[in-house]
């Protein structure tokens, strides 16, 4: 009988730079206190917190670009800010948005409890998953036509006294989203994920921290050894085990560049038997050492 899997774990694969001598903790932020959980801005509005540095969020950050110019750093990744584009920033993620005058466009930001279609967080935790989670469009005036009527309208029904205006905001972010999903959805664009390898992803999610062996994962999946090996070989061109060390190997950047554990602290804490053992993991993953790696970082973030 196949096991379920609860799909609070998409939180866990969204999950920042510091100096590595004199480390600082990186803020997560909120959304406002008593506002609506669905919220529109303008990119350039005055937020509660310093946007300039490096931060993550708690809740999920459509951004919608009519006028581009500026970097966008998300998760160690930099993306070149292009007019009429799209980009997704998920909860926990390492962000920082630096614009350059001129740029423009509007933000819709949202709890995860937003969200109430199964199908609808399926197709978030595959975006995630993809590789490719950050970018929807980029250069596209017909999707960013056909994307702004769903923000106009969830803004609009912010302002309003109406009776059931939020729920009639959760069902227009998800008529957005589910717009969006389909408007960058090419002959290019991966497959829905087969079932079982979803499953397998889900669980490593769950219990990466804990459990870095394939036999943990195949012990509460419903199909072989051969079959995993040949799903992810062939939706990801990797074998389990390293998808495994894909996800461990992210978590351990994340927290050190957050600078406030030891490494001896991150090296138990995901799951390492000595501190000995996480360095060589990093060094054979990365061609450097853990020093290394949150130096580059923090280099990254101050750009």
């Amino acid at each position: 009988m196949r096991k379920r899997v609860h799909a609070q774990c998409l939180l866990d694969r969204i999950s920042i730079p510091l100096k590595p001598k004199v480390p600082t903790e990186i803020p997560t932020h909120s959304l406002e206190p008593a506002v609506d959980p669905i919220q529109v801005r303008s990119i350039d509005h005055q937020n509660q917190y310093d946007f300039t540095r490096h931060h993550r969020h708690s809740y999920f950050e459509v951004m919608f670009f009519e006028q581009g110019g500026g970097k966008n750093l998300i998760d160690f990744v930099e993306y070149e800010v292009k007019s009429h584009a799209c980009y997704l920033i998920y909860p926990g993620q390492i962000h920082l948005l630096s614009r350059v005058p001129g740029s423009h466009g509007y933000l819709t930001q949202f709890q995860l409890a937003s969200i109430a279609s199964p199908q609808l967080l399926r197709l978030l935790q595959e975006k995630a998953w993809s590789g490719q989670g950050a970018v929807l469009f980029e250069e596209d005036q017909e999707a960013m036509r056909k994307a702004m009527p769903f923000v106009e309208l969830i803004g609009c029904h912010a302002q309003s006294q109406a009776p059931h205006r939020r729920e009639t905001q959760q069902h227009l972010l998800q008529a957005m989203l589910y717009a969006l999903f389909s408007l960058t959805t090419t002959t290019k664009t991966s497959p829905a994920i087969d079932a079982d390898f979803y499953q397998f992803l889900q669980l490593i999610d769950l219990h990466f921290k804990q459990n870095q062996t394939v036999r943990f994962y195949l012990d509460r999946l419903p199909i072989t050894e051969k079959k995993l090996a040949a799903l992810t070989q062939k939706l990801r061109g990797l074998s389990p085990l390293q998808i495994i060390h894909q996800r461990i190997l992210l978590e351990a950047k994340r927290m050190l560049v957050t600078g406030n554990q030891a490494h001896k602290e991150i090296a138990y804490d995901l799951g390492f038997d000595s501190p000995a053992s996480f360095s060589a993991f990093i060094k054979k993953k990365t061609g450097l050492t853990a020093s290394e790696i949150q130096a580059q970082m923090t280099e990254i973030h101050k750009q």
